[in-house]
C-alpha cells in the first residue's frame, strides 16, 4: 500500500485510539475495583495494585504512541506531553497506594481518570 506524498499514514492515529481505549478500560477497572475495597470486599485491594502496575504498562503504551501519532502520522505534539505526565502520575499512585498516603493517591487517581478520558474522546473525534 502507498501513501500519497504529504499525506499522513492511519495507523499511528488508530494505535493511539486503541491503546487509549484500553488505557481508559483498565482505569475504569481500578476505579471500580477501588469501590469494591471501601465497600468491604477487602480481596479486592491485591486486584487493583496489580492492575495499578498494568495500567502504568498500557500508559508507556499510549506515549509510544502518541510519539509515533506524532512523529509518523503529523498528529499535535500535545498528545505526547500529556501520555507523559499520565504515566508519570501512574508510576508516582504506585508507592503512594502502598504507604497507603490516601490524601494524595486519591486525588491524583481522580485527576489521571479524568485526563485519560479527555485523551481518549479526542483520540476518536480527532481528524487530519
Amino acid at each position: 500500500m502507498t501513501e500519497a506524498i504529504g499525506r499522513a499514514p492511519a495507523w499511528p492515529l488508530m494505535s493511539l485510539r486503541i491503546v487509549s481505549t484500553a488505557v481508559a478500560l483498565l482505569v475504569l477497572v481500578q476505579a471500580a475495583l477501588a469501590g469494591d475495597f471501601l465497600s468491604g470486599r477487602y480481596e479486592a485491594l491485591a486486584m487493583h495494585s496489580r492492575n495499578g502496575s498494568v495500567v502504568a504498562v498500557a500508559m508507556l503504551g499510549q506515549f509510544v504512541a502518541a510519539v509515533l501519532l506524532w512523529r509518523k502520522g503529523f498528529g499535535p505534539s500535545w498528545p505526547v506531553r500529556t501520555s507523559l505526565i499520565q504515566l508519570a502520575i501512574a508510576g508516582a499512585l504506585i508507592p503512594l497506594g502502598e504507604n497507603r498516603i490516601l490524601a494524595v493517591h486519591v486525588p491524583l487517581a481522580v485527576g489521571l481518570a479524568i485526563g485519560t478520558a479527555l485523551l481518549v474522546v479526542w483520540a476518536w473525534r480527532w481528524r487530519r
